[in-house]
């Protein structure tokens, strides 16, 4: 399978969702249903490493890329999802150039990087691959989340981070931080993520974002955002249960 960093240089445009409820049932059923990653949430999920591997195994048997949102920049923990098998690590809550660099050096195997090296691991098929380091570092994918002011404001410097894949633009905490908690679609937090992708986009790095539904999946499309992440699997279970029990009654 081509890796997620190939992809995304490519210019792909991918749809995928976020896992929080640690499950590899929920896990099949997002590759069943069609969508193209998916994003397991450490962060806000409670997602424990074991439970991680679990589904990225269930991802990969699906045919799933899969990208793992730590809960912070910790080397240790980056260099644990990834050995685990994961395609792809986003890192929260970056709001400097210094943060973009420490996710970089985390994710990467020396020269590039200071990820710990271990020939032996889950993601190299258990030294299978002959060649891992080289392959790790072309095809594993980094991504830093811009969620606040800070990281809007030092966005260029981010932007030019060598070895950085993508930005990934939260709106959730950028409502917060930009006074306007929880309305991810008011008009300042939508300038500012268009603003963010249109800057990307220039300088060629690939652009994340989150949307809360598909009406608003649909509309970042046409600024060149490469990769949507649609909905919460907590959010669209509930949903579905609600409008369930709703529907069914007499």
């Amino acid at each position: 399978m081509t890796g997620l960093r190939t992809m995304l240089a490519s210019g792909r445009q991918m749809l995928g969702t976020f896992s929080i409820v640690p499950s590899i049932e929920l896990i099949e059923m997002i590759g069943f249903a069609g969508f193209d990653f998916v994003i397991i949430d450490m962060e806000h999920g409670p997602y424990s490493i074991n439970q991680v591997r679990a589904g990225l195994t269930a991802a990969r048997a699906h045919d799933l890329m899969s990208i793992v949102r730590v809960p912070d920049c910790a080397p240790a923990m980056i260099g644990a999802v990834l050995d685990a098998g994961a395609n792809g690590v986003l890192v929260p809550q970056v709001d400097s150039a210094d943060g973009a660099r420490a996710a970089v050096a985390a994710a990467r195997f020396a020269p590039e990087g200071e990820r710990g090296a271990h020939p032996w691991v889950s993601a190299s098929g258990y030294g299978k691959v002959t060649d891992w380091f080289a392959v790790a570092n072309r095809e594993t994918a980094v991504m830093v989340m811009i969620e606040g002011k800070g990281g809007i404001s030092a966005i260029s410097e981010i932007i030019a981070t060598p070895g950085l894949d993508a930005i990934f633009l939260g709106p959730v905490d950028l409502s917060h931080s930009l006074g306007v908690p929880g309305e991810t679609g008011h008009p300042l937090v939508l300038e500012a993520m268009q603003a963010v992708a249109e800057k990307a986009a220039a300088s060629g790095l690939a652009t994340a974002v989150f949307a809360p539904d598909p009406e608003r999946a649909r509309s970042w499309w046409p600024y060149g955002i490469r990769l949507v992440a649609c909905a919460v699997d907590s959010q669209l279970i509930l949903g579905a249960f609600a409008h369930t029990a709703v529907a069914a009654r007499p």
